[in-house]
């Protein structure tokens, strides 16, 4: 429910005429937008005062006389190469010694010389060959791998041996002192670093560390 307050009548013909005056202009503003020959947006700047439709006023200084471009100075000349190199070393030797620590009092120790780690010898590592055979087995060869990077640089005997004093014992000897050097340079050994020997007086083979020896 909504209630208004009724007012006088002599005080509603007042606020009506207020109404009306307000009114007006706007009133005529449409009338006279159906003509062709009036603006409708020039007479609304006009009923707003007219300030919208004035000029904006001319920037300052515009009637001032021009600069003297004679006053302004020259462009420098570009500096040469060889002086831009010879600046920027010395700036980069400034910076330098900005950045360097001081040494400390007493100069700096000698770097200590390295302790010497006594050498254990290695005890031969035997290779075990299938009878008349010169195959190096898998489990023999990770055998091997193991003495080779205990080697340093020593030099490495890779031995063959046969179980006859005959010409076809000593040639197997030879195949399987060959088959023992074939897998030590596999490893990583350099063949100037592996002595053969043949000997036709046992079974198998063997690799072995010789110390008191250097390699060539």
């Amino acid at each position: 429910m909504i209630y208004s307050e009724v007012l006088p009548k002599a005080e509603m013909r007042a606020r009506y005429r207020r109404l009306a005056l307000r009114m007006a202009p706007m009133l005529a503003l449409l009338a006279s937008s159906g003509c062709a020959t009036i603006n409708p947006i020039k007479a609304f700047h006009e009923y707003e005062g007219g300030a919208i439709s004035k000029n904006p006023p001319p920037p300052p200084g515009l009637n001032r006389p021009s600069p003297n471009l004679a006053s302004v100075p020259p462009k420098p000349k570009p500096i040469a190469p060889e002086l831009q190199r010879s600046i920027r070393a010395q700036l980069e030797a400034a910076n330098h010694r900005q950045n360097a620590l001081a040494a400390p009092a007493g100069g700096v120790a000698p770097k200590p010389k390295p302790v010497a780690v006594p050498l254990v010898e290695q005890p031969p590592v035997p290779v075990a060959f299938v009878p008349g055979r010169a195959i190096v087995s898998r489990h023999d060869r990770a055998a091997l791998a193991v003495l080779v990077a205990k080697r340093g640089a020593l030099p490495i005997a890779a031995i063959g041996f046969a179980p006859v004093r005959t010409a076809a014992g000593l040639h197997l000897a030879l195949r399987r002192a060959t088959a023992i050097a074939n897998t030590l340079t596999v490893l990583g050994v350099p063949a100037s670093a592996i002595r053969i020997e043949a000997l036709a007086m046992g079974r198998g083979g063997a690799a072995q560390l010789l110390y008191g020896e250097t390699t060539k």
